[in-house]
């Protein structure tokens, strides 16, 4: 079990990043409804979206970090892809990035949804999961313009479940 009293605080930040912190908008994400799953997860077609800021290299364009605000919006990742073809692009010096350059599927772990699938706990993984920026100071533009682009294009391919990955 996780010990929580165990996790690092802020204390092994920079002075500059508690700072930034300390004025960053932090958000109640308490859903106002929600909606019981009519079926067996055993049925279910899941999908994922990280806030990880991961890119396919050379073939999508990396996140803007000159955006003042951060940039709101969002990458397609095919379920077919390979590890070697992801690229990460989060912009947030608050936390080390290595484990996420070796090891994208740290924190898009679509082949961890593929064995669930062969196990038959979920019924099918999405072709296509998200990739977001994380760190966006300013979410409006993000809440009104591009989650309603991710749920459309999880409504037309008939998804489930999306499991947030938060980075």
């Amino acid at each position: 079990m996780l010990k929580v009293d165990k996790i690092k605080k802020l204390s092994h930040l920079s002075f500059n990043v508690k700072n930034i912190l300390k004025f960053y908008p932090w958000k109640n994400c308490n859903p106002q409804s929600s909606i019981n799953l009519n079926k067996k997860l055993s049925e279910c077609r899941v999908a994922i979206v990280s806030s990880a800021g991961l890119i396919i290299k050379n073939k999508q364009e990396p996140f803007n970090h000159k955006i003042k605000f951060g940039d709101t919006s969002f990458r397609v990742i095919t379920s077919n892809i390979d590890s070697s073809e992801l690229e990460e692009y989060h912009k947030s010096n608050t936390f080390n990035h290595s484990g996420i350059r070796s090891n994208p599927f740290s924190v898009m772990p679509i082949p961890h949804l593929l064995d669930l699938t062969q196990e038959k706990f979920i019924g099918s993984v999405n072709k296509s999961h998200i990739s977001l920026m994380g760190s966006i100071i300013s979410p409006s533009k993000l809440v009104k313009k591009t989650i309603p682009e991710i749920v459309d294009i999880f409504k037309n391919d008939e998804v489930d479940i999306a499991i947030f990955i938060p980075v």
